[in-house]
């Protein structure tokens, strides 16, 4: 070994550097450098420029797609969305690839390249049609139902987000595939039970979330809504579809040529079509896998069996434990009961809507029977009708105003939104239902809610009124005569008010509310026992207010319709306030559109028939003046020959 000394002396015989400091500005590392750009010929052959700017190459996008680089799979999505939009590339041939990988990253662990293939998806959707997605849907909600039972709480939220985007753009496709998705609602707030051969449904917990499990509940029953409401909207405007294409049929006369009409209706001796899609959709069960055989009442039974304890459960959780009247809810339970109301407001326009195409009511009474004393107990209590808490103005401004939009959202203050859909439900589940013993005071109390709400509509407006109306249709048209009479002082009194409210335009045009209680009226008024049963003087002054609808710019076919059976039944204090108006109606004959009606000539013949059924008598110089009214103010030849035919 080398003793220290000989290493002392080793180092001491080293040349020594003198330390000297370099001058400014040459202590500084520079690093610029000079590279070369390397071209391959393959590339240059895929790729395409114009206007100097590289075009996209789908190929190699699509295989970034599938990246194992978080950062190189948001790159190539961003790329994507910039070509769509710019519309610079041809998706013919790549869409299958396309779509596979576009919706394998809304899977993908990180949030933001999740959230990157719900944008490029959108894009896709706004650009294609219907007909060239319905190949590869099948896929996106493959993917979908995938994010919706996922082990990650994370990317089952954002399947949320992918439903929303879907219900956007292509709600009639989500329709096709909703047996499928629906199912998928339930598995992601509550998990199976089996009591020996019973299967039941218990509401599941999250532990250890940001979100709490109620706003989580709500924001799933949300979608469920959502999902439920285009479901009922695609099948109403089927069946409307089907009802035209059964009873109208437009023929062109022609005196020159022999015409050739059927003596039977067409829907009563053609064949029912058959539908091979509900032959071909897996059943709601988790026992079956193919719902071969299976009927569509027979599905909706079994999804109301699961879902209705569900609902009930996720209202008892939240509602306050002291049922006392005046006890108000905070904005979650609010907000979880108005979504619940909604959902089963849904599921009954869906059984009315399929009773009405199978015409049989044994699953609505299904529906009674099962579930009335349930319903009842549960959201009818004594702290009916329901508020929510009072709003703090000495709260910070940020914190005040996000306090007033969300209690906004839930339904206000006074929850007047779930109080009337509580009302609506009710008579829902004991209308015409004799085996069912309804309870005369909870019927009692949403009766003179519902005045109420109506006499004070000025001061306290609603954001949606349709479900008001709903309710005052079914209160007092759509139940049986028993129910009219068993609350005759209590049902006369909210006519009243509700006549009253219409008179002072209290509904507002702009939501069509004003045309459907109109629409209401008239229905009631057509019928003799409702007539007999409210009293002749309860309708007095709207049919004297009747008449001035035809000194408006526009009226509806369906009023007319009404108009035109009060006038054949010889009311006549229609009539008589009719005769009254003949001359303004004809100077506003020219201007007035008719909606619902074939053509403007076939809508303005509605109103002239009227005149044939008034009383008045026409004398020569009464007639004269009227014929000169009408060369005066009417300029359409066919309109003027047919009124002078009709008051001659």
């Amino acid at each position: 070994m080398v003793s220290h000394k000989k290493k002392l002396r080793s180092e001491k015989a080293k040349v020594k550097l003198k330390a000297t400091k370099l001058p400014k500005g040459l202590n500084v590392t520079k690093t610029e450098f000079k590279v070369r750009k390397i071209t391959i010929r393959e590339q240059l052959k895929e790729s395409q420029f114009d206007d100097g700017q590289r075009q996209l190459n789908l190929k190699e996008t699509i295989s970034r797609l599938k990246h194992h680089s978080s950062n190189a799979r948001s790159d190539a999505l961003r790329n994507l969305r910039e070509a769509v939009i710019a519309r610079c590339v041809n998706l013919t041939g790549y869409m299958n690839s396309l779509v596979q990988s576009v919706s394998a990253i809304s899977l993908d662990v990180d949030k933001d390249t999740r959230r990157d293939s719900f944008k490029t998806l959108k894009c896709l959707l706004s650009t294609l049609t219907t007909e060239e997605i319905v190949p590869f849907f099948h896929i996106i909600s493959s993917y979908l139902r995938c994010a919706m039972t996922h082990i990650q709480q994370a990317i089952q939220e954002d399947s949320l987000l992918m439903l929303d985007l879907l219900l956007e753009h292509v709600p009639q496709l989500v329709v096709t595939h909703s047996v499928k998705i629906i199912r998928n609602f339930l598995e992601m707030i509550s998990r199976v039970r089996k009591e020996g051969d019973h299967t039941s449904r218990t509401l599941a917990v999250r532990l250890g979330q940001k979100q709490t499990t109620i706003k989580w509940r709500t924001k799933v029953l949300e979608r469920l809504r959502q999902m439920l409401a285009t479901l009922a909207k695609s099948k109403l405007s089927t069946n409307d579809g089907k009802t035209i294409k059964s009873f109208t049929k437009i023929v062109t006369f022609n005196p020159n040529a022999p015409q050739h009409y059927s003596l039977k209706r067409p829907y009563l001796n053609s064949a029912h079509e058959i539908d091979l899609l509900p032959l071909l959709r897996p059943s709601l069960s988790s026992n079956s896998t193919d719902a071969t055989g299976v009927t569509e009442e027979e599905r909706l039974r079994e999804y109301i069996n699961h879902l209705l304890p569900l609902l009930v459960d996720s209202w008892i959780e939240v509602r306050p434990q002291d049922l006392r009247a005046g006890v108000t809810i905070t904005n979650e339970a609010a907000q979880t009961l108005k979504v619940v109301l909604e959902i089963l407001q849904d599921l009954w326009q869906l059984i009315e809507l399929h009773e009405q195409e199978e015409n049989t009511y044994l699953l609505s009474a299904w529906f009674q029977d099962e579930y009335a004393a349930i319903f009842d107990s549960s959201f009818l209590t004594e702290g009916f009708p329901y508020q929510q808490n009072e709003t703090n103005a000495e709260v910070k401004k940020k914190t005040y105003k996000k306090h007033l939009k969300t209690l906004s959202s839930s339904g206000g203050q006074l929850c007047l939104e779930q109080n009337i859909c509580i009302a609506y439900l009710m008579c829902q589940f004991y209308k015409s239902h004799r085996s069912l013993q309804s309870p005369t005071e909870k019927f009692a109390t949403l009766l003179k809610y519902l005045e109420e709400v109506v006499s004070n509509l000025k001061t306290h407006p609603l954001q949606d009124y349709h479900v008001l109306i709903m309710a005052l249709r079914i209160c007092l048209l759509e139940n049986d005569i028993h129910f009219i009479k068993l609350h005759i002082n209590l049902t006369q009194s909210l006519l009243n008010s509700t006549v009253e409210t219409f008179l002072q335009n209290t509904f507002p045009a702009k939501s069509n509310s004003e045309t459907e209680v109109l629409t209401l009226f008239c229905d009631i008024v057509q019928s003799p026992h409702l007539r007999q049963s409210y009293g002749e003087e309860a309708f007095d002054r709207f049919l004297k207010y009747l008449p001035q609808l035809l000194l408006r710019q526009n009226i509806q076919l369906s009023t007319l319709i009404a108009m035109s059976v009060l006038a054949k039944q010889k009311n006549q204090i229609f009539l008589c306030e009719l005769g009254n108006k003949i001359e303004l109606i004809i100077e506003n004959l020219q201007k007035i559109q008719v909606y619902g009606a074939e053509n403007a000539f076939e809508g303005k013949k509605h109103i002239i028939n009227l005149f044939y059924w008034t009383e008045k008598k026409f004398t020569p110089e009464y007639k004269y003046q009227l014929h000169e009214n009408i060369d005066k103010h009417i300029t359409d030849k066919r309109i003027v020959n047919y009124c002078k035919y009709i008051l001659s």
